[in-house]
């Protein structure tokens, strides 16, 4: 079995991705030429799932391999691409970013909501419901709803802090990872739910409710990215 150097410090997906492209290009793996399973990348580098399948989805987006579901990896090609994603911000440290500010928002957001803003998300509600029904999931509504809350919040650096992180999911990686997840029939219901369950919490006033609930739905979110 092929070996690989186990690596350390931040930014590991970039490393995996670096040893793996290496591997690839270098002709030690030829096109259609499996590679070894996430669980047997993970034991060679010594870390968890997360950054090797960020540096697999990276490989992915620059055609050097193609998952094929419930075979594994292969090699595609062996000519790489241009390598812009590295420039990208890991998707990972968006959920973590994610995970601090938004609980808090959706609380402030409670307290501070007028009646304009309250029909407002009583409009966003009712969208969610029509993709609910329709067995479908955009992230127009998912984007309007969250920052709706961080407007709603009255706070003016969580509506800048949270524009531009919807402005870094505006990327190739993002996109990947998040129609293996959240956009699968798999997760989307269970994630309209949970924004149904913080739309409600903060109509009805529960501001505890409505941190909790987004603090699970963040949570949620990261466990889906992690699976």
């Amino acid at each position: 079995m092929q070996t690989f150097t186990p690596v350390s410090s931040n930014k590991l997906y970039i490393q995996i991705y670096n040893q793996l492209h290496d591997a690839i290009v270098s002709g030690r793996y030829q096109v259609g030429d499996k590679l070894p399973s996430e669980k047997d990348l993970c034991a060679m580098f010594n870390v968890s799932r997360v950054p090797v399948r960020e540096a697999l989805s990276a490989l992915e987006l620059n055609g050097l391999i193609e998952s094929l579901q419930g075979a594994g990896i292969y090699v595609k090609r062996t000519a790489a691409g241009e390598d812009e994603w590295t420039q990208e911000i890991e998707p990972q440290d968006i959920i973590r970013a994610r995970m601090v500010l938004e609980p808090d928002i959706a609380r402030l957001a409670t307290c501070q909501m007028n009646e304009a803003q309250r029909a407002e998300l009583t409009d966003i509600v009712e969208r969610f419901k029509q993709e609910a029904a329709a067995d479908a999931y955009t992230t127009t509504v998912d984007r309007e709803f969250h920052l709706f809350l961080a407007k709603a919040s009255g706070n003016t650096l969580y509506v800048t802090m949270m524009e531009l992180i919807f402005k870094t999911m505006e990327q190739r990686m993002w996109e990947l990872i998040l129609s293996r997840t959240i956009a699968t029939k798999k997760y989307r219901e269970q994630n309209n739910q949970e924004h149904l369950h913080i739309a409600q919490a903060v109509l009805d006033g529960r501001a505890d409710d409505a941190y909790v609930f987004m603090k699970n739905h963040m949570e949620q979110l990261y466990e889906r990215y992690w699976s």
